[in-house]
């Protein structure tokens, strides 16, 4: 095709262009149209380039060759002949070849515009082939001499991963060593604090957390525009025996009857950084140890059940009931 345009190099420019956008679109034919796009601006910024500088391009006019037919200038020597075979170079032959010297350079201008539009085109690719790359040098490269350990200094702690303990769904959970425990609803609603016990209810099967360090990560809808300030955690006592009018000592009618009692723990809430529906509960006091035993976090008019495993042994976790004629009164075990 070039053959066929060459005594005419616009022309032949004009061939070369059409031949490159053809091929542009023929190779970037699955790519988005803002990448397509970006690739032509390239390619017609490169043309345009290249037209500049054919415009640019002066031909110098062919140097007048010498008239040996008229009068010679006054004392000046006859010019001697050329010899056979070495001649002053036409006028067509020079025209050709500072056509195809800017050929040449329009051709480098056109291959660096190809290689810019080829790489902006693959520099995805690119980066990907880097990283991988980076990657193999650092599996393949030696492994360094682990440090002899000194005496005199304490092993390095391993350091723990931020955000690993979080949850993925939305719940009320407690954390403790390292793991989550999702915390089941109670029924009813919790009395206020100035409300000695709550109504009775049967215990759901719980969170047995396994020491008395809990805290707590609430994950909701609503955390943005319904956060707390505090919570509590209250203590949940077993009714072991109940005295009534009828029959002294009278064991109650089911043997699985808690209440939720006013013996609380102040909580305090912080946000969590990593998810702006989730915020811990933590305890006021850091080195607050619950006992073993069953209790209630308090979230508003909520109430979620936790045990502390162990051996129970703190008296507030078992109650006595006594049925009269004047109502009901509770009073604390004398073992628990």
């Amino acid at each position: 095709m070039i053959d066929t345009v060459k005594s005419d190099p616009e022309l032949m420019r004009r061939t070369v262009y059409d031949l490159a956008r053809h091929k542009l679109q023929e190779q970037l034919g699955s790519s988005g149209p803002a990448e397509m796009k970006q690739a032509e601006l390239a390619l017609e910024a490169a043309i345009r380039g290249v037209e500049q500088f054919s415009q640019e391009q002066i031909f110098p006019a062919p140097s007048m060759a010498p008239q040996l037919d008229g009068p010679l200038p006054p004392y000046s020597p006859r010019p001697t002949p050329l010899a056979a075979g070495v001649g002053l170079e036409s006028v067509a032959e020079r025209r050709h070849r500072l056509f195809w010297t800017a050929a040449k350079r329009s051709g480098g201008v056109l291959l660096i515009a190809a290689l810019f539009v080829a790489v902006v085109s693959q520099r995805e690719r690119l980066d990907s082939l880097g990283k991988a790359v980076h990657s193999y040098g650092k599996s393949t490269s030696p492994e360094q001499p682990a440090p002899s350990p000194s005496l005199n200094l304490p092993p390095n702690p391993p350091t723990p991963q931020p955000g690993s303990l979080l949850p993925r769904e939305y719940g009320i959970y407690a954390v403790g060593d390292s793991s989550l425990t999702e915390l089941q609803l109670l029924p009813g609603r919790p009395p206020d604090i100035r409300i000695a016990v709550s109504a009775a209810f049967k215990l759901p099967r719980g969170a047995s957390l396994p020491n008395g360090h809990p805290k707590f990560l609430v994950f909701r809808r609503d955390v943005a525009t319904n956060i707390l300030e505090r919570a509590e955690v209250r203590v949940i006592a077993k009714i072991t025996r109940e005295f009534s009018s009828e029959a002294a000592g009278k064991r109650p009618g089911e043997d699985d009857v808690w209440v939720i009692r006013n013996f609380s723990y102040s909580h305090r809430v912080s946000p969590v950084p990593e998810n702006s529906e989730m915020y811990e509960v933590h305890s006021e006091d850091p080195g607050l140890e619950l006992p073993p035993g069953n209790y209630a976090l308090i979230l508003k008019n909520q109430a979620y059940y936790f045990s502390v495993a162990g051996e129970i042994a703190d008296p507030r976790q078992c109650i006595e009931r006594v049925v009269t004629t004047n109502g009901t009164f509770y009073s604390a075990c004398k073992k628990p």
